[in-house]
Order: C-alpha cells, then sequence, then structure tokens
C-alpha cells in the first residue's frame, strides 16, 4: 500500500522512485529482522507482565495508551517501542484470552 500511495501523489516522478526505493530498502531490512524475531509475553500474578526477545524474560509495564482491537493489539510497554500483535499470531481462544488478560490487569 506504502507503494501505491509512493506513486499516486503529485511528487516529480524522480521523487515518486526515491520514495519508493526507500519503502523497499526499508522494507527489506525490516522484514529480516522480524521474522528472525523470537518475542514471548507472559504474565503471573507474582512477576506481572514480562517479555523475552528469545533470551531470558525481563518485567515491563504496559501502559494504558494500549489500543486493543479485534485485529490487532497495539501493545504500548514503557521504554520500549509499540509491539505489535495480529489476531491470527494467536489461536482465536487465545488471543480472546490475551485481550481479556490485558483489560483487566492494565489500569
Amino acid at each position: 500500500m506504502t507503494l501505491c500511495a509512493s506513486f499516486a501523489n503529485s511528487l516529480p516522478f524522480v521523487l515518486k522512485l526515491a520514495v519508493a526505493a526507500f519503502i523497499g530498502l526499508n522494507f527489506k531490512m525490516t522484514f529480516h529482522k522480524v521474522t528472525n524475531e523470537k518475542r514471548s509475553i507472559k504474565h503471573s500474578e507474582n512477576l506481572g507482565w514480562q517479555i523475552s526477545n528469545g533470551g531470558d524474560f525481563e518485567a515491563v509495564e504496559i501502559l494504558t495508551s494500549t489500543v486493543i482491537t479485534t485485529s490487532f493489539i497495539f501493545l504500548q510497554v514503557q521504554d520500549k517501542p509499540t509491539i505489535i500483535i495480529a489476531n491470527d499470531a494467536l489461536s482465536e481462544d487465545d488471543y480472546r484470552r490475551f485481550i481479556v488478560k490485558l483489560k483487566i490487569t492494565v489500569h
């Protein structure tokens, strides 16, 4: 969609090509990073929310600015970049449970 938008604007054609090239490079770098990333998130009553980037779990605070929809969760974590979780990343029941747990525990 971003490539379409880069050509569907009123910029000169040379700038459209430059924007499209930048988008392509950004996609290449981001796709490689995302496909190699193995994030996990868990919650326990004693330790609260914890996130792992493939190693040990680290305690985090989930902010109330987190956005929850039926398709995506935009997880706002203090001092970390936003984590986007698509509903197809989990089974339907697990996604629903995750939403409920977030609504109950994030104040």
